[in-house]
């Protein structure tokens, strides 16, 4: 709670204004001027102790059921809530007087403890055991958020609001600019925004929410904003959240639990308690007397510099009363006005945001690129670059962090909105076809490039774009052609480049996709398709060793989920599968959603004595994850292939031939395919159908190192028809 001077005038509309004196209670400042239910700090001249008095006022129909809760909330025993000292009734209004709390808000306290683990889990099983008897004796929170809570003087976590907590409703939304003010739509659970009250499990989620805060430093969605950020909360899941190599898997795991989307899969009070208990190191020694006395000196410290910058805020005040600035009377949103204070220009915003775009591999760059958007679009809604940069921005987000279909629908939604503001844009056609072609309307994603080039025919995002249909439609000498045109207009770009080597390589042309990788690691060494590419390259032409150091390059310059995949993929070619294993599953943390990742995992555990059962949970969930790709793509070969395999792996034959069957009639032409249905008919049994599928593969360009490191294959290796 920060103090503000005391102002009876100044009291929000909804409230009467607090007098001097209250019974025998001397109001001293105003310690939080919420709009429903100020907050006063008080001197309580029967008992001679500083108090906090919350005003409940104009209560109407509600007032006897605020009443009863603030019994309960009364007799309620943990440590971790404000005691209750008296109810006061008063002109139809409650006053609940309350201990005045010293401390920090939990906001404040993790700005200079964000990532200590141990101690972040013991402020969460605390607030669980609390809100698990709080649950029991009919109570909710229903708002619970970093400004609810407060670290006292000795480290102790204490709850704010039990039972007075002014629920955010989602559904009452008229316009982007009034959305949350408070800013609770980062905490609410998903059953939040479908007609959903608050309830326990909503609780568990908002706190699972705020461990990640504690962890990460910012909620899931930080660089969100207004219906971009309900559209978020409202549709993804907390496993396509960011997971930064610093949370422990440990906490993860505790986390994914406490957020689960299905009410009964996630946590309940005591399973939070009994995970924390496992994690917790050490209960906090924060009650120490030494401890005491230094967080009370650096709380004094901090109230002085606060006075200091209090008297260089009247001054300021008062030349703004001078100047006629309405500010009481209109009430305004600060962080409105304070981000209205800050210089913006349209055009640098969304300058920056294309050159944020420009680098989405690095890290941080999409959320910078969706910053910039969003403070365009919170200024004028109809800005069609904006829309269109967003929808670019979700695209990309589909394709690298996440497979979460909610991306691809957003991308989509996005495109047409700026279409419909503006179409004689480049980046409105280029976005438009961005979003179309994982739709695989390749002819209509064309012809949006094709308009875009017209409009901008030296734009290097409609080169790229139109270079990526071309691939992705499997029209290589058109790609090609595209290439060797662009190069000559953006002679160093990295991804072009690294979209003509995948060309070649597609082409069994591996020698020249080297070349090409080569040089791009060279010229751009912060990239990592370029190390992924040449790494896939050398280990299609058997050369593992040299994958190895490629990929070792690369993951010293950063951490990234597809070097890690590839280089799990490459132990497995070893026979490593432990090594293998470890590596995707550190892939698989940093994007979950990636259905390839989870089948390598469970290919390599199952090669592994004593995994065969977790091998089967993995297909599953490596088959529940490719459904929806199937969905996005139902007649491609590689996708429905691979759908084949899990299907065998998991003992259902007849459906693993169906699909096999349509693969290879969608797909004749792919060694890839062909090496897929080997396997799955050598795993089925069909030996002789499996010796016929590898040579065709073989004749395509399939890589007979490869086929030699296949551990399904390795009693058909010693068949002597093979030979």
């Amino acid at each position: 709670m920060h103090l503000v001077n005391f102002n009876p005038l100044s009291v929000p509309e909804g409230n009467s204004p607090m007098p001097q004196t209250f019974k025998h209670y001397e109001i001293r400042v105003c310690l939080d001027a919420n709009p429903l239910s100020p907050v006063f700090q008080a001197w309580d001249t029967s008992l001679h102790r500083m108090v906090a008095i919350k005003q409940l006022a104009n209560l109407g129909n509600e007032f006897e059921t605020v009443l009863k809760r603030a019994r309960i909330a009364a007799a309620l025993t943990h440590s971790a809530f404000v005691k209750i000292h008296a109810l006061e009734e008063h002109e139809n209004g409650i006053y609940i007087v309350m201990e005045l709390v010293k401390g920090v808000t939990l906001l404040e306290w993790m700005q200079d403890h964000q990532g200590r683990e141990n101690q972040a889990l013991i402020h969460i099983k605390q607030t669980a055991m609390a809100l698990e008897e709080a649950q029991a004796a009919g109570l909710i929170h229903g708002d619970l958020q970093p400004s609810n809570f407060m670290v006292d003087t000795v480290g102790k976590i204490r709850i704010l609001n039990l039972g007075f907590a002014a629920h955010y409703n989602p559904h009452a939304v008229k316009s982007v600019v009034e959305i949350d003010p408070q800013g609770s739509i980062s905490y609410l659970a998903p059953e939040r925004f479908s007609e959903h009250s608050a309830s326990a499990a909503s609780d568990v989620f908002a706190l699972g929410t705020i461990l990640y805060q504690l962890l990460v430093g910012a909620t899931p969605f930080n660089s969100l904003r207004g219906l971009a950020l309900v559209a978020a909360q409202a549709q993804t899941s907390s496993e396509q959240w960011p997971w930064p190599g610093s949370v422990s898997l440990a906490s993860r795991d505790l986390i994914l639990g406490m957020t689960k989307r299905e009410l009964s899969q996630r946590f309940n009070w005591q399973q939070v308690q009994e995970e924390c208990q496992k994690l917790v190191v050490k209960e906090s020694s924060s009650n120490s007397l030494s401890n005491s006395k230094i967080n009370d000196l650096q709380l004094q410290l901090n109230a002085e510099s606060r006075r200091r910058h209090w008297r260089y805020a009247f001054v300021v005040a008062g030349l703004l009363a001078v100047a006629g600035v309405g500010v009481w009377q209109a009430k305004p949103n600060w962080a409105q006005i304070a981000k209205a204070l800050k210089p913006y220009s349209e055009s640098i915003e969304l300058e920056q945001g294309m050159k944020a775009l420009a680098m989405y591999d690095k890290p941080g760059m999409l959320d910078e690129a969706t910053k910039r958007f969003n403070n365009v679009i919170e200024r004028d809604a109809s800005n069609a670059r904006a829309v269109a940069g967003l929808s670019i921005v979700y695209i990309y987000r589909f394709r690298s962090s996440s497979r979460d279909d909610v991306w691809r629908e957003r991308a989509l939604a996005s495109a047409q909105q700026g279409l419909s503001l503006n179409p004689n844009m480049a980046i409105t056609q280029t976005a438009y076809a961005l979003a179309l072609d994982p739709h695989n309307q390749f002819d209509a994603a064309m012809t949006a490039v094709q308009k875009a080039k017209s409009l901008e025919p030296n734009n290097l995002l409609v080169w790229q774009t139109e270079m990526r249909i071309f691939l992705l439609a499997r029209q290589y000498d058109a790609a090609l052609r595209t290439a060797e045109a662009s190069l000559k207009i953006f002679p160093d770009d990295w991804l072009i480049s690294n979209l003509k080597g995948i060309v070649h390589f597609n082409q069994a042309q591996y020698s020249v996709a080297e070349t090409i990788f080569r040089s791009m690691i060279e010229r751009h060494p912060d990239v990592m398709l370029s190390y992924n590419n040449l790494a896939m390259v050398l280990g299609f032409q058997g050369r593992i060793d040299e994958a190895l150091q490629v990929l070792q390059q690369g993951l010293q310059v950063r951490p990234d989920a597809s070097l890690y995949a590839r280089l799990g993929q490459i132990k497995f070619t070893q026979a490593d599968y432990v090594s293998a294993a470890n590596a995707l599953e550190k892939a698989i943390v940093s994007n979950p959603q990636d259905y390839e990742n989870w089948y390598f995992l469970a290919d390599s555990l199952v090669q592994i004595p004593g995994k065969a059962d977790q091998a089967r949970a993995i297909y599953e969930k490596a088959r529940e994850l490719l459904n929806v790709r199937l969905e996005q793509r139902p007649n491609d070969g590689w996708v429905i292939v691979t759908m084949a395999i899990i299907q065998a792996h998991l003992g259902e034959y007849n459906q693993s031939r169906s699909m096999l069957r349509k693969a290879l009639e969608l797909a004749p032409g792919n060694p890839d395919v062909h090496f897929q249905a080997a396997c799955v008919y050598e795993l089925i049994g069909q030996r002789a159908d499996a010796l016929a599928e590898i040579e065709k593969a073989k004749q395509l360009g399939f890589s007979e190192a490869k086929i030699r490191t296949e551990p399904v294959l390795k009693d058909l290796l010693k068949d002597a028809r093979y030979q």
